[in-house]
């Protein structure tokens, strides 16, 4: 396996429709946008005007922006939600998750710790809070704080069945896949073909 070469492993399956936990509140905001500026047209306002009630943004009286706004959000954190790979690419592990991506070289995992878990009742690698993370119901992306204080990075898209992977001076990477003991002989190879540090 070279740098050259990516091995690929296949996530989890994760309902498609758990976008909808974006999309919904984007869209409800979006109705609201719209039936804020066909109740209350204006004329006359000024050229930008910031509020906390719809049509929230306005730009020379115009709350277009305000939806061109939210319709770019909500197509940018959609298309973020299907964004998912875990690869070997060479000596590093590479996992692209949402919005977020680790890549770690294989001789900083702790391969013999290793193990795949219950999220839901093995209490030590439970995902406390987000430090800078994208969460639903049934889906985790990012950087969290464990239940027994460390760093983890999530691409949980199962609670059930989670790789967890401790690293060296760095987050346990926790990963959803369909065949999670196939990337663990994938990384045990690479690591006993990997120069010495």
């Amino acid at each position: 396996m070279n740098g050259s070469d990516p091995r690929s492993f296949d996530i989890a399956e994760s309902s498609p429709l758990r976008v909808l936990w974006i999309l919904l509140p984007l869209l409800i905001v979006f109705a609201l946008c719209v039936w804020a500026e066909l109740k209350h047209a204006t004329a006359g306002a000024p050229w930008i005007e910031i509020t906390l009630a719809p049509p929230f943004f306005r730009l020379w009286g115009s709350a277009a922006w305000s939806l061109v706004v939210l319709a770019l959000i909500g197509v940018g954190l959609g298309t973020a939600f299907f964004r998912r790979r875990v690869v070997i690419d060479g000596n590093v592990l590479d996992v692209r998750s949402t919005l977020y991506r680790r890549r770690t070289p294989v001789a900083q995992l702790q391969l013999e710790q290793a193990e795949v878990v219950d999220l839901g009742r093995d209490r030590r690698y439970g995902l406390r809070y987000k430090t800078n993370g994208y969460s639903m119901p049934g889906f985790y992306s990012g950087h969290f704080r464990l239940q027994g204080g460390n760093k983890g990075f999530a691409l949980v898209t199962d609670r059930q069945r989670t790789l967890v992977i401790p690293v060296r001076g760095g987050s346990t990477l926790l990963l959803s896949l369909d065949r999670p003991q196939a990337l663990l002989d994938a990384l045990h190879k690479v690591a006993a073909t990997a120069p010495r540090q």
